[in-house]
């Protein structure tokens, strides 16, 4: 998607956020959030932050610090603010390079991450349909969907052949760099290590679920069931993970306003717990990320345009 083309979108997103929109009950809903219940989802998502970096701490088969791994994702979570689709998850592989990890290793820890992310997700936004959909409707795309899923995951994780399809790819340099990637993801790939990297996926996803609930159920005075929660923050990870705007900015908050309207919550509060919502995931990972930046002096040389090289 062009810039131009993104920009009108955001600009279109932003008026359409904030289009009819009285100020004075926006300022009224901000200063309704509870301090309390802001502090705790902040600790939840900081407690989220640690929950993903062991992730990738035991994809790296344990072989840096965890504190390096908390590190590389709390960066990561930064200049995601920046970058659509969390393409700010490629600096992991960066910086896990700058502590001396093995730079294929890391990038096949970065797409094994990331699929298992979209699958999840994937299930998450089928269980959510099933809420919203026509009960015998629901089963049966949630069926389809099932089959075509299983399917994709046969071949994903069938080693020769994938193996055979890297042979169809006529570039000699693509096809080497991508065979040692999937070499090295294959010591991931094993029935046992795969089964726990599916839980810590889940967990992974309940913290986010957990943000969430912590903070309508504490932060605010919305009067929402567990189940109206679960819908309305599948809606804002689905659309936020779609390319438009950096980090989801905008997207994140207009799937709230849809979702929350459902359930009776008006715009103004709609957006003004989204905003605060989305701030709190971003501030851990941007105050420990300032002091990365002051601390570490190869990452403001990767400001200054350093590459890695897989």
């Amino acid at each position: 998607m062009k810039r131009g083309v993104k920009l009108l979108i955001l600009l279109l997103l932003l008026g359409w956020l904030f289009y009819g929109i009285d100020l004075k009950l926006l300022v009224e809903s901000l200063k309704r959030l509870n301090p309390l219940g802001i502090v705790l989802t902040f600790i939840s998502v900081f407690i989220s932050d640690l929950i993903i970096s062991y992730r990738w701490y035991y994809l790296s088969h344990f072989q840096h610090p965890f504190k390096a791994s908390v590190e590389a994702n709390m960066l990561a979570f930064f200049l995601n603010i920046f970058a659509p689709a969390k393409l700010g998850d490629l600096s992991k592989i960066y910086y896990m390079q700058q502590e001396g990890y093995d730079a294929k290793m890391s990038a096949s820890m970065f797409l094994l991450e990331r699929f298992l992310d979209v699958i999840v997700l994937g299930f998450m936004i089928l269980f959510s349909a099933l809420f919203i959909l026509p009960s015998k409707k629901a089963v049966w795309i949630g069926g389809v969907l099932l089959i075509v899923a299983l399917i994709f995951l046969g071949i994903v994780f069938n080693y020769s052949l994938m193996l055979k399809l890297l042979r169809l790819i006529p570039f000699k340099k693509v096809k080497v760099v991508l065979y040692k990637i999937l070499k090295a993801t294959r010591t991931n790939l094993e029935p046992k290590r795969l089964v726990i990297l599916f839980l810590l996926t889940l967990l992974v996803w309940g913290g986010y679920y957990l943000n969430n609930f912590v903070f309508f159920l504490t932060a605010t005075d919305f009067d929402l069931s567990l189940k109206e929660i679960f819908i309305a923050s599948t809606l804002a990870f689905a659309v936020s993970a779609i390319p438009i705007t950096p980090g989801g900015i905008g997207t994140f908050q207009a799937a709230f306003i849809l979702a929350l309207g459902w359930f009776g919550i008006s715009k103004e509060e709609a957006l003004g717990a989204s905003i605060v919502l989305q701030l709190l995931y971003i501030l851990p990972a941007t105050l420990y990320s300032l002091y990365l930046f002051w601390s570490k002096e190869f990452l403001l040389g990767a400001k200054n345009g350093s590459t890695t090289k897989l």
